[in-house]
């Protein structure tokens, strides 16, 4: 730019950013129409070519390890959630009354057992965290049966109806008799009528 009085030179800048962040300033000068243009590029900082291609082998090399650290994590957490969840059925106020005391105290024992092995050995393989969960359920299942089974499962009939059903072959009480017809053989079982 030729030497002139302050003021006077009018200069025209021009910033230019492209995708790759690379940046291009270009400077005219109007009165004589002089340009100049410069290029800054930001590889300081950035990755090249060769370390993406390196980090991409290695996630696809470690893939196979993160995908069983992942299973194992998620076996972990299914026995310790099985464990807190049985400990909390087991103590729940309409459970804890309907299991024997002995068997009560032989789960609390297996679950306690269970947490502390968690506890104690945090980075075990799946198969392990899976072996302990059928080890318990094995001990869990019979109990929770037997206590299903005296009719005694919360939600349903406590202790079961006591006599059984009442007969309803003459239709239902108070209806006049206008029930279903009595089966022919009422030791046969139940029958599926048709109701529109």
């Amino acid at each position: 730019i030729p030497p002139m009085p302050r003021g006077q030179p009018q200069i025209d800048v021009c910033f230019d950013i492209d995708a790759n962040g690379i940046l291009n300033v270009s400077a005219l000068e109007k009165s004589t129409g002089k340009e100049q243009k410069i290029t800054i590029t930001n590889d300081k900082g950035r990755l090249s070519q060769e370390e993406i291609e390196r980090m991409v082998e290695e996630a696809e090399k470690y893939k196979a390890e993160d995908d069983a650290n992942k299973n194992r994590v998620e076996s972990k957490n299914q026995l310790e959630n099985y464990c807190y969840s049985l400990k909390t059925s087991i103590g729940s106020e309409e459970v804890k009354d309907k299991i024997p005391a002995d068997e009560k105290s032989k789960l609390d024992a297996a679950i306690e057992e269970t947490i502390s092995w968690l506890d104690s050995n945090p980075a075990a393989e799946k198969e392990e965290y899976e072996e302990k969960q059928k080890a318990l359920e094995g001990i869990a299942t019979p109990i929770l049966q037997s206590m299903a089974g005296a009719g005694g499962m919360p939600g349903g009939m406590p202790g079961g109806m006591p006599g059984g059903m009442p007969d309803m072959s003459g239709g239902m009480p108070d209806m006049g008799g206008a029930g279903a017809p009595p089966a022919a053989d009422p030791a046969g079982g139940p029958t599926i009528e048709e109701i529109d």
